[in-house]
């Protein structure tokens, strides 16, 4: 594959849950909303692109995700841009790509939920040398190279 997949884990969803949302067991309930938001982010991480021909330096954008009761994605919208439109637009795509989302739990009572997801589109890497190997300098010294490799590393 030419171009690497650079889109970063989200670092977290961010949601905003009334207060009322919280009754006897917090901590239970808040594991059951955490262990729900990992996997609506791990979802999103499965669908990660980096599109072709968008800036080597990356970056982040901010996507809201309005959910129903079922997980089904209502809507989405940029919150903040990276920049570039087509990191947007892969951001955007990634999100309606990921529907639909895992159903959440109980302990939230909201029909429209709404999620902030960071998405991050980390800097491409660039070789010094075109290709993606660096060139041999002859054959003798591509040999010697291959041999020390071997010596280091048998069986790999």
């Amino acid at each position: 594959m030419k171009f690497l997949i650079f889109l970063a884990g989200l670092l977290g969803l961010l949601a905003a849950f009334p207060a009322h949302a919280q009754t006897a067991a917090p901590d239970a309930q808040e594991s059951s909303i955490n262990a729900w938001k990992r996997q609506v982010s791990n979802r999103l991480v499965s669908k990660r692109i980096y599109p072709r021909n968008s800036p080597a330096e990356g970056g982040m954008a901010k996507v809201l995700l309005v959910l129903d009761r079922t997980g089904n994605l209502i809507s989405s919208a940029l919150v903040e841009s990276t920049g570039s439109s087509k990191l947007d637009a892969a951001a955007l795509a990634m999100v309606e790509a990921a529907a639909p989302f895992p159903e959440p739990p109980a302990e939230i009572e909201e029909d429209g939920l709404h999620l902030t997801a960071p998405i991050v589109f980390r800097a491409k890497t660039t070789l010094p040398w075109p290709g993606s190997l660096p060139p041999a300098e002859s054959a003798g010294e591509q040999a010697k190279i291959d041999a020390k490799m071997r010596s280091i590393c048998r069986g790999c």
